[in-house]
This record gives C-alpha cells, sequence and structure tokens, in this order.
C-alpha cells in the first residue's frame, strides 16, 4: 500500500513572478543593458550560460527581477515546456518575460519541484493550465499557481533532491564524454583523410 501525499496548490507553496519585458540590444551594448534569462537559455532541463543575451530590461524596478540559486525558471511562452534550477554562478540575472520565476518556501525542495514538472504527469498538468495556441504553450503565473503539487515529507524531499542531483551529475558527464569522443573521432578521420599514419 502507497501513502498518498497531499496536493497543494503551488502559489500556497512558492512565490511566482512572471519575468520583465525586455528591449533587445542592437549594434553594441547599451549603457543599461544586463545579462537576462529568457526561454533560449533553457535546454534539456538546465539553464544555458551561453544563451543569456544582453538586453535592456523596460521596467523601473529591475532587482524585482533577478534571479536567485535554486529558483526554479519555466517558459511562459514557448513551443516546448520545461523547469531548471537557478545555479549558483548565475545568481542576479534578470529573467525575461517569456520567463516565469517560481520561489519555494520552506515546504517545496525546488530540485523536486523541477523534476515534478518534467515528468510526464507535471507536463500532463502544465498544459491541462496552459492557454495553448496550435502551435506555443502560453503559461500564466495565475494558471501555474492554481496546479495541485505532491508534497511529500521535507526528509524524502531532501533524499529525492539527492538522487536527482546525482542522476543528473552522471547523466551530463555521460554526455559530456560521448561529445569528446564524437570530437576526437572527427579529427581521427581529418588526419588519415590528409594523409597522415595511425
Amino acid at each position: 500500500m502507497t501513502n498518498q501525499h497531499a496536493y497543494i496548490p503551488l502559489h500556497e507553496l512558492a512565490d511566482l513572478l512572471a519575468g520583465a519585458p525586455t528591449k533587445v540590444v542592437r549594434g553594441g551594448r547599451a549603457q543599461d543593458s544586463l545579462p537576462v534569462l529568457s526561454v533560449r537559455s533553457l535546454r534539456g532541463g538546465r539553464i544555458d550560460p551561453s544563451e543569456i543575451a544582453e538586453t535592456s530590461p523596460q521596467v523601473s524596478d529591475v532587482a524585482r527581477y533577478r534571479a536567485r540559486p535554486g529558483d526554479v525558471i519555466v517558459p511562459a511562452r514557448s513551443t516546448f515546456f520545461t523547469a531548471a534550477v537557478l545555479p549558483e554562478e548565475l545568481d542576479g540575472v534578470t529573467i525575461s518575460s517569456t520567463l516565469i520565476r517560481i520561489r519555494c518556501g520552506e515546504e517545496l525542495h525546488p530540485r523536486v519541484l523541477a523534476a515534478f514538472l518534467r515528468h510526464p504527469n507535471g507536463l500532463a498538468a502544465v498544459e491541462a493550465i496552459s492557454q495553448s495556441g496550435a502551435v506555443q504553450m502560453n503559461i500564466t503565473v495565475r494558471g501555474l499557481g492554481e496546479l495541485l503539487i505532491p508534497l511529500p515529507p521535507w526528509s524524502e524531499q531532501e533524499r529525492i533532491a539527492a538522487m536527482l542531483e546525482a542522476a543528473d551529475a552522471a547523466y551530463f558527464a555521460a554526455i559530456e564524454s560521448a561529445e569528446l569522443r564524437r570530437s576526437l573521432a572527427g579529427e581521427v578521420v581529418m588526419l588519415a583523410m590528409a594523409g597522415a599514419d595511425l
């Protein structure tokens, strides 16, 4: 027999905020430009630092839109949905209006929330609250806040988070290793084609 966890609306467990409207900086860097996360920054459940753009936030209170390590970042408007936890090295980065920032309270572990949102059950729940068009999902802070989240005890969440961190480390190490082997194989092919003795 399995224990059933309570399902709690996300807005009771976390603070949700839509990102800041921004203006693209063209032809160099504007004085007020900042590194800004956009939906392009979300890749495979991670945040890709190489996809952080320099843009000018179109708000007076920029500090409100700065993310902190542990914030869960999800797309507000996109052709796909994923969730990523902001790493330490991106502390203070501004989030654009293409994203929603979820700052978990003391009862909900961010890694557990991100994993739930990426799981098929979580994705189905998100799709049910999205205002989707033919191609693009549109998620609102209000709709996301109504999402019911299963809430295990904190000790169980800590065990889940540790397991997720270990699984992610192994997964991304395997990806990097495979990419390195592929790159080396390409170099060997080029050397052989150039007539080098191998």
